[in-house]
């Protein structure tokens, strides 16, 4: 079996958490699972990201395609990809292989208000479009399987989990800046973080809120939000102000992978209360370096944080997440209000939420994806042969 890969995802100077998790895929399958052929297939030579939607048109739909069939017509190839594998966004709607991709998330279906123009014609278009004609899809969690089925039309059958696991490179960062990290107490001033894109559906504004209320019970309590800034940012900032905690709460823009550890270290918590996500990696990375992580009880978080198949692995140490309702400012500033005062409490999220990371591994990953490609085989060559 060999496979070839889209790579587009992977160029560029500076990762997104797409890039990031497709790259998960990416070292997972190549170094665990080195007996399956690879074939990786880039957008170029000069490790520039496809941004525009007529550069993607032309990477997808001619020149992949391309490239895949200049591959097989390779004489003396070592062999021919038998598949080809999409973990980042569109497939070739024509292709001498059968096909597969890999669906994060369905938010231009969810919330097609953020899709305009020609980037909404190939977000909620040409994609769905595309994934409907593979031979098999992969997903993240066992809710997306649900999801994607029911809103693509999918058979749930061809659709599999392939979990991600906490990035390595973070905790190898953290061991470099601060030795000793996973003993650590909860930090002297209470800080909590916010972290991605400023988008509606990241419910940023539960978070200001449930600061405000905070004031007068932990008033050196100060807000963090890190992320790619929008036309929502400056909502966000006036809220704050009129909410009176416009001192209180900081927006600092995208970090770098670095700069996030070392913001992870000094924390108190990681505040995740998004309306809508398809996994929702930060949290992932903030419990693997210990630091404690209050969710929105959404059906995603359900299944990534609360799984339980793997709760057993921090059963030792007890719950490794706390949930809040998406809509509840005042459950959410009881949260923080305990990690903040409970010392306790923040040690016990602290090292449930390690141990419950300790779950996930590369090794599980990348069997997931062998598992995932030799179904889609089978699939499409049962299709082949009319069976």
């Amino acid at each position: 079996m060999r496979i070839a890969w889209d790579l587009q995802a992977v160029t560029g100077p500076r990762p997104t958490g797409l890039g990031q998790s497709v790259r998960l895929l990416l070292d997972a399958f190549r170094e665990y699972e080195p007996g399956v052929g690879f074939l990786g297939l880039p957008p170029n030579n000069t490790n520039s990201p496809l941004s525009s939607v007529r550069d993607r048109l032309l990477w997808e739909q001619l020149r992949l395609p391309s490239a895949l069939r200049a591959a097989i017509r390779k004489p003396g190839a070592e062999a021919q990809p038998e598949l080809l594998y999409s973990p980042a966004l569109g497939v070739p709607l024509s292709c001498p292989v059968p096909r597969m991709a890999h669906v994060h998330d369905l938010i231009p279906l969810r919330f097609p208000q953020q899709f305009s123009g020609w980037a909404g014609w190939y977000w909620k278009k040409m994609l769905p479009g595309g994934w409907r004609r593979c031979a098999a899809l992969t997903v993240s969690n066992s809710w997306l399987v649900r999801e994607v089925s029911t809103h693509l039309g999918y058979p749930a059958e061809r659709i599999h989990v392939v979990p991600y696991y906490p990035d390595p490179q973070l905790a190898a960062l953290a061991d470099e800046m601060q030795p000793g990290w996973m003993r650590r107490r909860t930090p002297p001033e209470p800080l909590f973080l916010c972290l991605g894109s400023h988008e509606l559906r990241k419910n940023f504004a539960l978070a200001i809120e449930a600061l405000s209320l905070l004031r007068t019970r932990v008033p050196a309590a100060r807000l963090r939000i890190i992320g790619g800034e929008s036309a929502h940012t400056a909502e966000l900032q006036d809220f704050a102000r009129r909410a009176g905690v416009a001192q209180q709460v900081e927006f600092i823009g995208y970090a770098e992978r670095r700069e996030l550890v070392r913001q992870m270290l000094g924390a108190t918590a990681l505040l995740f209360v998004s309306r809508y996500e398809g996994y929702g990696m930060p949290p992932q990375e903030a419990q693997s370096l210990g630091l404690p992580v209050v969710l929105s009880d959404i059906p995603c978080h359900r299944a990534v944080y609360d799984d339980p198949a793997r709760l057993s692995h921090s059963a030792p140490a007890g719950r490794p997440t706390a949930f809040v309702d998406p809509g509840d400012a005042g459950a959410l500033a009881a949260e923080m209000q305990a990690l903040a005062a409970d010392a306790e409490y923040w040690q016990q999220l602290s090292s449930a939420g390690l141990l419950y990371q300790q779950s996930f591994s590369a090794m599980e990953t990348a069997g997931a994806l062998r598992r995932a490609f030799e179904q889609g085989l089978a699939f499409a060559a049962k299709a082949t042969s009319g069976v």
